[in-house]
């Protein structure tokens, strides 16, 4: 890479410095919003493309080859840090939004992404990578003087690589209470030709940076609740998988896990389904179809099993939301295939082995057992699921032959897993049945589809199992996860036990749980992997972690609507709070297992308001809406069933979690770092 040429690009050759009248400053800094992370990170990018620009903790910026482009301002132009919090306009965008002040000058910086402005069709590359995949960063400052002398503005860029060129900076004479602007344009790798990019406007730059995030959004299904923070995150985490996605194929992270993965890409695609952005989950299913070995096994993790019930769980799941038969006909011979690898690999064992009707020993990396010895719980309970949906596809697409006998083999199957869970002498399912192993796929038996009875007594023992004793218990309302020296816990796996309390009808448990997961969270909205809880750091700098997004988009998503069988379930997990007087509940053009649905809940003085339009492409055989004891429906919308519940014993809302948090005496944030 010539960076001294890349470097050359940040001369700010047209300015935008101009005077600017401004009213005083009331109020000069406004408590910054919650970040949980010591190394809280951003990205900046566009959907699709290859790479994104991440934004460090002290709020660097990350260029092609890990190089590093430092802002520093004010009169002894002092570095930007962990001390400002970055947060996105509108609360979602990926456009980050820094503010500082330095020697009675406040400085505003806006970072964003765009296509270069050579291409020449801007539309169209702002949705896709048309003539390559770099891409231009912008970096607005505006400087406001606060005082009421003459005051003296400066910003500088520096690159921290081998051999960097000398910094660029600005500066600007301010008279009181005036500002001046700046604007400096970055490619994310050198280009040749810069001064084209000099001449493009920011403000026009920024204007269709803006237009394109809320164009494509308008439609995406519309979610919101009274919780601002919930569905900034909702529509935070949209944004996350776009811009992870590289070349249509979701990807686990930007700069890291910076691949497509079966497991991840799973969740990935739920929320891209539920979110009603169709285009872009066709995009992944065929990375899907294409990640299918010779013997019939998906796989994209070498040697783990759960990959191939979970790529049978995906493209049913494709399927059910979007109704298109068409498309699950061409799916199906693979998902036999896949089916049938699953019948084959139970039967290696003899039938007078314990292991007998299990799948074999394998590698488990979410277990943590790497040395391939032991047999995998969740290994099982997925692929029973991938039986149950391709019994389920075969029913669909009237294959009468392979419906009945993967029924029958499903039935075997749990006769098998019975067997092998009576031997562990367990009240509850483990790790692996020789009982060793961090909780992980074993988590996943409600969901995201219910293998065994939500009131079995194996549900509740695994549940306390968790919740109490692993690990030492839950903290900050979050699984452990054991794998590793340092206590770790881990809020997206956590999410497949609050999911499962969601079912369950546990509500309260539901709510908190909800809230847990969101305090684990950026001022930016993203999520991370595992957590060093100690020390409030993301392990490996796994932010923003596209599972981590996906995962709370299901939990907000199904606490409002949520699919059970032939049962459409209406505000299973909505926190009480949501539904007071004045308070409102949207959704707009949400797909379901039954069809596009919108639903609109007013809290009036008397009750609830209900206005539902339900879906018809295939109809549910029962509409239940949750409502607490203290909120009645006004009137109930025809062929609805009202199914009421005790109130909740405690409020839930994000300023409480925070509160509740700090009450732990949790480790406070060290910003000078």
């Amino acid at each position: 890479m010539n960076f001294a040429h890349l470097f050359s690009r940040l001369v700010p050759l047209s300015l935008l410095v101009f005077q600017i009248t401004s009213a005083t400053f009331a109020a000069r800094a406004a408590e910054a919003p919650f970040d949980y992370f010591q190394n809280s990170w951003s990205v900046i990018g566009l959907k699709d493309y290859n790479d994104g620009t991440r934004i460090t903790p002290q709020n660097e910026l990350v260029l092609a080859g890990n190089a590093r482009l430092r802002l520093s301002c004010g009169s002894h132009l002092t570095p930007l840090s962990r001390k400002q919090t970055k947060t996105l306009l509108d609360g979602w965008m990926p456009i980050v939004l820094l503010a500082t002040e330095e020697d009675g000058v406040r400085y505003d910086f806006t970072l964003w992404a765009t296509p270069l402005p050579t291409v020449k069709d801007w539309r169209a590359a702002f949705d896709w990578p048309t003539e390559g995949d770099n891409f231009l960063n912008w970096v607005r400052v505006k400087a406001t003087n606060l005082r009421s002398t003459p005051a003296e503005a400066r910003a500088r860029l520096d690159l921290l690589a081998t051999n960097a060129p000398p910094p660029t900076g600005w500066s600007a004479s301010l008279a009181p209470e005036k500002s001046a602007e700046t604007c400096f344009r970055i490619p994310f790798q050198s280009v040749a030709n810069t001064a084209a990019l000099d001449k493009a406007n920011a403000r026009v730059w920024l204007d269709r940076t803006m237009n394109y995030w809320r164009n494509l959004m308008a439609k995406a299904t519309r979610i919101e609740v009274p919780c601002q923070k919930a569905t900034q995150a909702l529509l935070a985490a949209h944004v996350c998988q776009l811009i992870a996605s590289d070349h249509g194929v979701l990807h686990g992270g930007e700069g890291f896990y910076d691949e497509f993965y079966i497991r991840d890409g799973g969740y990935q695609m739920l929320e891209l389904e539920e979110a009603g952005l169709f285009d872009a989950a066709r995009n992944t299913m065929a990375a899907y179809l294409k990640a299918q070995r010779a013997d019939g096994r998906f796989e994209t993790q070498a040697g783990q099993f759960d990959a191939n019930g979970q790529a049978l769980w995906v493209l049913w799941q494709f399927h059910k939301i979007t109704g298109d038969r068409a498309w699950l006909k061409q799916a199906y011979p693979q998902m036999r295939r896949a089916a049938e690898w699953t019948m084959r690999a139970r039967r290696e064992a003899p039938s007078d082995s314990p292991f007998a009707g299990v799948l074999p020993n394998a590698v488990a990396d979410g277990e943590f057992l790497w040395d391939g010895k032991y047999h995998i719980v969740g290994y099982d309970f997925w692929n029973l699921r991938g039986l149950l949906c391709a019994a389920d596809a075969a029913h669909e697409l009237a294959e009468q032959s392979d419906e009945q006998r993967f029924q029958q083999e499903a039935e075997d199957y749990r006769r098998a897993i019975d067997a092998a869970w009576q031997k562990t002498g367990l009240a509850w399912f483990p790790p692996s049945w020789e009982k060793v192993g961090t909780h992980w796929g074993n988590t996943e038996l409600l969901w995201p589809t219910e293998l065994f009875a939500p009131d079995d007594a194996r549900v509740n023992a695994l549940l306390a199992e968790v919740r109490e004793r692993h690990g030492g218990g839950f903290c900050e309302g979050t699984i452990r996860w054991t794998g590793l020296k340092e206590p770790v816990i881990h809020p997206y796996l956590s999410s497949y036990t609050t999911m499962a309390s969601l079912i369950r009808g546990e509500h309260e448990k539901f709510v908190e749980e909800f809230y847990w997961y969101l305090l684990h969270s950026t001022a930016t909205h993203a999520f991370p992997e595992g957590i060093y809880f100690g020390r409030r750091v993301a392990w490996g700098d796994t932010i923003p972690h596209a599972t981590g997004a996906a995962n709370f988009a299901f939990l907000l998503r199904h606490a409002l609507l949520h699919e059970q069988g032939d049962e459409l379930h209406l505000l299973l997990g909505a926190p009480d709070w949501w539904l007071e007087e004045g308070r409102e509940i949207r959704i707009e053009r949400a797909p379901t297992h039954f069809g596009t649905m919108n639903l609109r809940l007013c809290g009036t003085a008397t009750g609830v308001e209900v206005k539902l339009d339900p879906p018809h492409r295939q109809p549910p055989e029962r509409v239940l809406l949750h409502l607490p004891n203290s909120r009645p429906v006004v009137k109930a919308p025809r062929g609805v069933s009202v199914v009421y519940r005790p109130d909740d014993a405690r409020r839930w809302d994000f300023p409480a979690i925070i509160e509740a948090y700090r009450k732990l005496r949790a480790p406070p944030l060290i910003l000078d770092k």
